[in-house]
């Protein structure tokens, strides 16, 4: 079977002689009768054979190989700065499922720092109000930390001192590129959690080195009226991307929306009627209704009709290979860079986010009000929304002092 994928004899012999060898023809198999794509299912086939070999170099076999041990290997194998998955780690996620029938892979035994994990999500959910995203980002920094204070048992709360706390954020930041606000808010906010259960002195939240940030030192990178017209008129034309990329991308530039909101959009948040979007994830927890432009509903309509696969997942927008199931933030995160390199409007900070940002910042020039650009864009602060004050440069230069050396 494995011969299906891999013409090089040399290559079949090496993954069949690896721990996982015994397994990889009803891997194979599983991913040919799911649909997958051969280039997809080969590099499953190698990140199955580099697991077989990382689990084997710690004495054990798949077969006792569980939910801990592929956290373990998760974790040892991080994103590139290019924010790619190094080789051997694409999809080890699914494979538990792919090999369930042969039963490797499944072993129910969780890590040490679970226990402590559960209690801290259900503190996230049920105390914070923190959103089901915001909480898996969350949890995938905070395992590390705990798992650091594990030595083959129960965490050592003990251990736990403000060198370690220290230690932790800043290798863990130095490693990250736009996600160090993040990781800092993960272990502060299990610190303060911690605090709470009385497990650590209420001092050691001040361990946690801050990360530096000047609000309003930055301009939010957007796009011109004439950029964004450009951006609509390559939507219509089926040259720069599938339909439900081009729908994708025209709901993100006409309502400056999250990407992360039009992921979770579902079809029963559509009332085509009275040509209104319910967005009911978001980051801030609290739901709004947007009018439906007649361009974008137009390309959203027609890939419901068209495009969209037959699935029982109610997301709108799903992949376009198999397997089947609402679209991930790395896949949006590329199309959309590619659809603005082909129109060459790409560049630093320009992604997903910056359709956000043009809309805000046509709004604010436009004469909105700050508070109707916050219900718009769905802030709870108008502090929020304040950034967009500094690109309204008509408005500024009305209010302007002038200068005491004349024209420079």
């Amino acid at each position: 079977m494995i011969e299906r994928l891999f013409g090089n004899e040399d290559v079949r012999q090496r993954l069949l002689a690896g721990p996982m060898g015994p397994y990889l023809d009803v891997l194979v198999s599983n991913l040919l009768d799911l649909g997958y794509c051969h280039s997809q299912a080969r590099k499953l086939v190698r990140t199955a054979s580099a697991l077989g070999d990382w689990l084997a170099q710690r004495g054990l076999s798949p077969a006792n190989a569980g939910k801990a041990e592929l956290w373990t290997y998760m974790t040892m194998h991080r994103r590139t700065l290019a924010g790619r998955l190094p080789e051997g780690v694409v999809g080890f996620t699914r494979l538990p499922a792919l090999f369930q029938s042969v039963g490797i892979l499944s072993r129910q035994s969780e890590s040490p720092a679970d226990p402590a994990l559960r209690r801290f999500e259900e503190h996230l959910a049920n105390v914070r109000g923190v959103t089901p995203s915001t909480q898996e980002s969350y949890r995938r920094y905070v395992r590390p930390f705990i798992l650091g204070l594990c030595d083959g048992g129960a965490p050592d709360w003990s251990k736990m001192t403000s060198e370690y706390i220290s230690e932790f954020v800043l290798r863990e930041t130095g490693a990250a590129r736009a996600a160090k606000g993040r990781i800092v808010s993960a272990v502060r906010t299990f610190l303060r959690f911690m605090i709470c259960e009385g497990n650590v002195p209420a001092q050691l939240v001040h361990a946690i080195p801050r990360v530096r940030r000047w609000r309003y030192a930055n301009l939010p990178k957007h796009l011109s009226a004439g950029e964004l017209d450009a951006v609509m008129k390559a939507c219509q034309s089926d040259q720069y991307g599938s339909l439900r990329d081009r729908a994708f991308i025209a709901l993100l530039a006409r309502l400056g929306v999250r990407a992360g909101e039009l992921r979770h959009l579902r079809l029963e948040d559509m009332d085509w009627a009275e040509g209104l979007l319910h967005i009911k994830q978001s980051k801030s927890g609290h739901g709004r209704t947007l009018p439906l432009p007649a361009d974008a509903g137009a390309l959203m309509a027609n890939y419901i009709r068209r495009e969209r696969p037959v699935t029982d997942y109610r997301e709108i927008f799903i992949t376009s290979v198999t397997p089947r199931r609402p679209l991930g933030d790395c896949v949006t995160t590329t199309f959309v860079k590619i659809f603005l390199n082909k129109i060459g409007l790409d560049g630093p900070g320009r992604g997903c986010h910056s359709f956000r940002h043009t809309a805000a910042t046509l709004m604010v020039q436009n004469g909105a009000s700050l508070k109707e650009v916050a219900d718009v864009l769905g802030h709870r602060s108008l502090a929020t929304t304040g950034i967009y004050i500094k690109l309204d440069q008509p408005s500024l230069r009305d209010v302007a002092l002038p200068w005491k050396g004349g024209n420079v």
